[in-house]
């Protein structure tokens, strides 16, 4: 199993989360998953062994990993659009708050981001804020413990599929 991270617009708490994670799995031997971040311009606190970088381009993360993304594998992204083609493709997905996607909630989570696209470009919202804000323990939690259940089940069903 892989998690592939879209990189681009990943907070840095949740990345630090999640080499932790790899790291102490290597350590422990224990490895439960191979981790990959996925983005167009190179990523400071990314270990070059974790990050895969593309051309810079629209969706160019997102492309490359649609491309490499297997049955059995995790992405974790903050894209909605992203998400749905994922899911169409029964791969699971997460952001980066800890919430599972899900085939039955993707269409209305769709409809409320597109939503607020259309207000924002006839200038009746305000520009979506960054991810630059810092996740508080609680979040970081929320996410660790998503990510946990996912990796979880995900195993459970591959292991189910080849039996």
């Amino acid at each position: 199993m892989t998690v592939w991270i879209d990189a681009d617009s990943m907070s840095r708490e949740i990345r630090a989360i999640l080499i932790r994670q790899a790291e102490t799995m290597k350590n422990r031997k224990t490895q439960r998953f191979a981790l990959r971040f996925v983005a167009a311009v190179a990523v400071k606190d990314v270990p070059e062994k974790y990050f895969t970088q593309v051309e810079p381009g629209v969706d160019a993360a997102d492309h490359y990993i649609e491309q490499n993304v297997s049955l059995g594998d995790i992405v974790v992204t903050r894209d909605i659009p992203f998400a749905e083609r994922l899911l169409a493709r029964d791969i699971a997905a997460l952001n980066d708050r800890g919430d599972i996607f899900s085939k039955d909630t993707i269409a209305q989570r769709r409809s409320l981001r597109d939503a607020a696209v259309e207000l924002r470009l006839l200038g009746i919202a305000e520009e979506s804020p960054k991810s630059s804000t810092p996740r508080s323990p609680a979040d970081i939690k929320r996410f660790s413990d998503a990510l946990d259940k996912l990796v979880t089940k995900v195993s459970r069903d591959t292991q189910l599929r080849y039996q």
